[in-house]
């Protein structure tokens, strides 16, 4: 009967510090923070990249149908690219707030992450592919499309595998659902 009390007191404490490890942002959870730093940093890249186009003339010269590198849409292309980064960039940062405050919303928003970026990337090809090219521009294009479709299958494996993560993880459900 003695033992009783001090097994039951053992339970309680090896479940106190299963939780607390649980709750605590580490394990896979440091690759989730640091792949979300390592997104603004590109977004921030793609964003100068862009405004050094839009500044240095490239934007002019793609658009201008009296030029010989001229596709008839690729300016828009870019442009849309360019709204596309920022917007991504706005969604990059609130995740990260969300993920150090540990708030409810980080799995949704998380999720909606990563099914925004499958999106964005078929649509980017989809309007690239359809692009009509000058014969002389055909090998650019050709290799931004292979880019491209590089681009899209890794976002659709890591999609996944994070979304899966999200939702199957109990560390998650114990520090952002509170399970």
């Amino acid at each position: 009967m003695i033992n009783q009390p001090i097994t039951q007191n053992k339970e309680i404490d090896e479940k106190k510090t299963l939780h607390k490890n649980l709750e605590s942002l580490d394990g896979w959870l440091i690759l989730v923070i640091i792949g979300l730093f390592l997104t603004i940093f590109w977004q921030l890249s793609g964003i100068y990249d862009s405004i050094v186009m839009f500044n240095n003339g490239t934007i002019e010269l793609l658009s201008s149908p009296l030029s010989d590198f001229y596709i008839s849409g690729y300016a828009d292309l870019l442009k849309f690219e360019f709204i596309a980064t920022i917007l991504f960039l706005i969604l990059v940062t609130y995740l990260v707030f969300l993920f150090f405050k540990k708030s409810k919303k980080f799995p949704k928003y998380y999720i909606l992450f990563w099914i925004a970026s499958i999106v964005f990337v078929i649509i980017d090809y989809i309007i690239l592919s359809s692009l009509i090219i000058p014969i002389e521009m055909k090998q650019i294009i050709n290799e931004s499309l292979t880019e491209a479709e590089t681009e899209m299958g890794r976002t659709v494996i890591t999609s996944i595998i994070w979304i899966l993560y999200i939702i199957k993880s109990k560390k998650v459900k114990a520090i952002f659902i509170g399970n």
